[in-house]
């Protein structure tokens, strides 16, 4: 078993991982910005976007357009997801806690974008999986990046038993 926890590591580690965490945490938050813009996260946005409106004038995304978003956003918040994940295991508390949340983060990455796609293709109910999914999915995005956060800028003292890292 690996015993490695974020608040026993030197301090240049911990404010690399901050500082991580924080920018993905930006990047998060400017791509829910754009989902709102483009979507109103309605579910007739929603609709509408991927779909098209042939009332309103909306084309809808084409095959290729939609290979190119689910490809991108699967490899890179899948890789983003798995390296926070990574980073959430070497925190303090639950073992299943953080194993539960790892997996359904990535879990619900799948379902959010293969809803996405279904929605693309016409199954606009598809969007009552979709709110689910992407809500669980930023829960546990922002409960693991808010977790690693911590940990890396409260680190354990002496005190403690382990080194600080300073």
């Amino acid at each position: 078993m690996i015993a490695l926890r974020l608040r026993t590591l030197p301090a240049v580690y911990r404010v690399t991982i901050a500082a991580f965490i924080l920018v993905g945490l930006v990047g998060y938050a400017a791509g829910l910005a754009f989902v709102y813009h483009n979507t109103g996260m309605a579910a007739s946005g929603i609709s509408d976007h991927y779909h098209g409106n042939e009332e309103e004038l909306k084309f809808g995304k084409s095959t290729a357009e939609m290979l190119g978003i689910v490809h991108t956003h699967l490899l890179g918040m899948g890789l983003l997801f798995f390296l926070v994940a990574l980073l959430y295991a070497a925190t303090d508390g639950s073992d299943r806690l953080k194993t539960f949340w790892a997996a359904e983060t990535l879990l619900s990455l799948l379902t959010t974008f293969g809803s996405l796609w279904l929605i693309a293709l016409g199954w606009s109910g598809m969007v009552w999986l979709l709110y689910p999914s992407s809500v669980l999915m930023v829960i546990g995005y922002l409960l693991m990046s808010i977790s690693v956060l911590w940990h890396s800028l409260t680190p354990r003292s002496d005190s403690e038993g382990a080194p600080s890292g300073r």
